[in-house]
């Protein structure tokens, strides 16, 4: 299994828009790296029918048409487009913007992923958009480690629920834990260490971190500075169902 993904920023995907370069395809969701270059339109007018799409702003803004409607969205924005809500953005500054996106559940084989339209009718779509406050973080199950929930189940997105994580140096997340959903990380600041089953991984900035449902793992901070990551959940954990739960590892050697 590779658990870690890091986008290639010398392709041709990142010299001027020709789509997202894809960091993850599976059963529970796609997520994507895209850096739309300054003064450059994205894809145009569309929905997604079988997905909604999430878009995450790592750097520079982003305009955005939803429905009829227009918005700026700068870094660690979160924008939540629900399926069947026609949409496009582009980018009207000098920089690049770089953006995550995800779209969740993933659409069958037989199903398009995209599908172009003329139209501009978003009644009765409840889209999201949100920033991520670098210092609303609340302090979460071990000191040192806080959380941002930025988007979850309430908001109206049951296939995905996205957090943002700090944790502090020398500092952990929960102990050795499994989940009954597929967890990511994508590292914003620092370096984040995770250990997934009985190995360890270091994922730089800008590194995907995936951790399949069922999959024992936990994360800690091992350098001087704050780490930063996106927390991807999906799909969205139901009402009451825990996220950790705790599990215990053992080496009992070899067989034969």
């Amino acid at each position: 299994m590779q658990p870690i993904y890091r986008p290639d920023y010398t392709s041709a995907n990142h010299q001027k828009y020709e789509g997202g370069q894809y960091l993850f395809r599976g059963e529970s969701c796609y997520i994507l790296s895209t850096l739309v270059p300054g003064r450059c339109a994205a894809y145009p007018h569309h929905v997604h029918e079988y997905s909604d799409q999430v878009y995450y702003v790592l750097s520079g803004e982003m305009h955005v048409q939803l429905g009829s409607d227009v918005h700026i969205a700068g870094p660690d924005t979160v924008v939540f487009i629900p399926r069947g809500l026609p949409h496009h953005n582009w980018n009207e500054g000098d920089q690049a913007e770089h953006h995550l996106e995800i779209f969740a559940p993933s659409p069958l084989p037989t199903q398009p992923l995209v599908t172009r339209t003329d139209s501009v009718d978003g009644t009765g779509f409840d889209y999201l958009i949100r920033e991520a406050d670098p210092d609303n973080y609340r302090a979460a199950s071990t000191a040192g480690f806080a959380m941002n929930r930025v988007l979850q189940g309430s908001d109206g997105s049951e296939h995905l629920s996205v957090f943002v994580g700090a944790v502090e140096p020398a500092s952990a997340g929960p102990a050795t834990h499994i989940h009954a959903f597929d967890q990511f990380y994508y590292v914003l600041e620092g370096e984040l260490t995770v250990q997934i089953a009985l190995d360890t991984h270091v994922a730089p900035r800008h590194s995907l971190v995936r951790i399949p449902s069922g999959v024992p793992h936990s994360q800690w901070n091992a350098g001087n500075l704050r780490e930063r990551h996106v927390n991807l959940l999906a799909p969205t954990p139901k009402p009451g169902e825990p996220f950790d739960l705790l599990v215990r590892l053992e080496k009992l050697g070899c067989v034969g």
